[in-house]
């Protein structure tokens, strides 16, 4: 029996899409629910995140499985307005540079606010004694994405981030220590208006060797 769609992650019916899709994600389990219903979010509402949910959704991702469990993340939040618009600027400028330095094809520009008004900002890292961080650190922003989305918040990983783990200034203010790494940078806030969902194919199968 289809349960009250009250339970379904996902409220805003606007087309038959969107009503198979209550349909489909309330006879599923809450994480599946969970899985398919996320999906990047590009603007948001100035409302802060209550530092507990915060907490609550590092957690998730500080127990997201690691290499030999050596449990090396560290995190850096910023919810400054006035440092979040700093590194905004500061994070595009350097990606520019070394998308010229990589002698990559065309132009590959951030957008004007690369954090898309994000009221928070959750940097990852990784101490000297992960022995896969890039592999951590992405499980670890999985599972603060499907956290955030099963609390009613939105997320967005920021690839044009990545220069702003090499900069000086911005590892002096967060007080990263030497020897940890960057790995990835999420966004985090309460969505603006509806979530767009781009459908999926079916996943390929390359081999199913029984």
């Amino acid at each position: 029996m289809i349960n009250n769609f009250s339970s379904a992650p996902i409220c805003i019916v606007r087309t038959v899409t969107d009503i198979m899709f209550v349909l489909y994600t309330d006879i599923m389990n809450e994480t599946l629910g969970s899985i398919y219903g996320r999906a990047s979010v590009r603007k948001y509402k100035a409302e802060k995140v209550p530092d507990e949910d915060v907490k609550e959704i590092l957690k998730a991702g500080f127990h997201a499985a690691n290499g030999l469990n050596r449990q090396a993340l560290e995190f850096v939040v910023m919810e400054n307005k006035e440092t979040i618009q700093k590194y905004s600027k500061k994070g595009a400028a350097i990606f520019i540079e070394m998308m010229k330095a990589s002698g990559q094809p065309g132009p590959i520009n951030p957008p004007a606010d690369m954090f898309y008004g994000a009221p928070a900002i959750i940097y990852v890292f990784a101490n000297p004694t992960a022995l896969t961080p890039v592999e951590d650190g992405s499980l670890a922003v999985g599972n603060m994405m499907l956290a955030a989305h099963s609390m009613g918040y939105g997320t967005c990983f920021i690839g044009f981030a990545a220069g702003l783990g090499y900069d000086e200034e911005f590892r002096n203010e967060c007080k990263v220590p030497e020897g940890h790494s960057f790995v990835a940078c999420m966004i985090l806030g309460k969505p603006d208006g509806n979530i767009e969902r781009r459908p999926r194919p079916e996943p390929k199968v390359l081999c199913w060797n029984k």
